[in-house]
């Protein structure tokens, strides 16, 4: 039986290169209308149908702990069980890819569970992030910590040397960046890690339109670009013009508005 009172994945230890460039969360409150305890009971069920399988009472023990603990990124376990990598526009270059793939902030695990389900090779996945939060919540609610526990490496600073990768995925990262400074050294990062020729690819919260898009609401994300901005952001630190795929976007409160751009990208060779 897995533990679930404590983080349930084991830290690989990599030597450490200057900061990973995503910031520490912050607890934050669900959107009008959603609650903790459905919320949990929805994504449960979507679990069920990758064929997670719950003991008795163990909705009650999750509720009782993240009433406890709180949910740090409410919309994390919103979307939980929707992995987006698997609808993304490369995602078919990418299984047919044979070098090695970093999810730079992988919240619940989600989409680097996707990969697997699909048939791309352990060996060749990481999954990073600057904390616990999002990745135990994942374990949590998939019950797979035997299974997964290698993929995961957490720390604060970015434990990865240049040009350690092939492909790079960002999924929700770059609208939860408010800082300037703070997103010019992800996408730094990034940049870094990339070996020539590879590719960064990802989605983001986005703004359909000229001028420049903000995010006043309280659960709206502090940073949302038009495609305009998107693409200066990643030309600008290096990577070649990117194609932009705009998508439709769920909202999750009643000024949400947004749209969601997906973006693919090389570093040059």
């Amino acid at each position: 039986m897995v533990s679930h009172d404590s983080p349930a994945v084991t830290m690989n230890i990599r030597p450490a290169y200057p900061y990973a460039g995503m910031p520490e969360p912050k607890l934050l409150r669900f959107p009008p209308g959603k609650t903790l305890d459905e919320e949990l009971s929805t994504a449960m069920k979507r679990a069920e149908a990758f064929g997670v399988f719950y003991p008795e009472g163990y909705y009650q023990r999750l509720l009782e702990k993240y009433t406890r603990e709180g949910v740090r990124y409410p919309h994390i376990l919103m979307i939980l069980g929707k992995p987006r990598i698997n609808s993304h526009f490369s995602y078919s270059q990418v299984l047919k890819g044979t070098g090695r793939l970093l999810d730079y902030g992988c919240g619940t695990g989600d989409n680097v569970r996707q990969l697997l389900r699909d048939g791309f090779s352990q060996e060749r996945i990481t999954a990073f992030d600057i904390n616990w939060a999002s990745i135990g919540l994942g374990v949590d609610l998939y019950r797979d910590q035997e299974v997964i526990r290698g993929l995961f490496i957490v720390s604060d600073t970015f434990p990865f040397g240049p040009a350690e990768f092939d492909m790079v995925y960002s999924a929700s990262v770059f609208h939860v960046i408010a800082d300037d400074g703070e997103f010019a050294n992800y996408l730094a990062q990034a940049w870094d890690v990339l070996r020539p020729g590879g590719i960064f690819f990802g989605s983001t919260l986005g703004q359909s339109g000229d001028g420049v898009a903000r995010s006043p609401e309280e659960w709206g994300p502090p940073r949302v670009m038009t495609r305009e901005q998107l693409t200066g952001s990643l030309t600008g630190a290096g990577f070649t013009r990117p194609e932009i795929v705009q998508k439709y976007h769920v909202p999750h409160y009643l000024a949400d508005n947004r749209c969601v751009f997906e973006f693919c990208t090389k570093k040059p060779v």
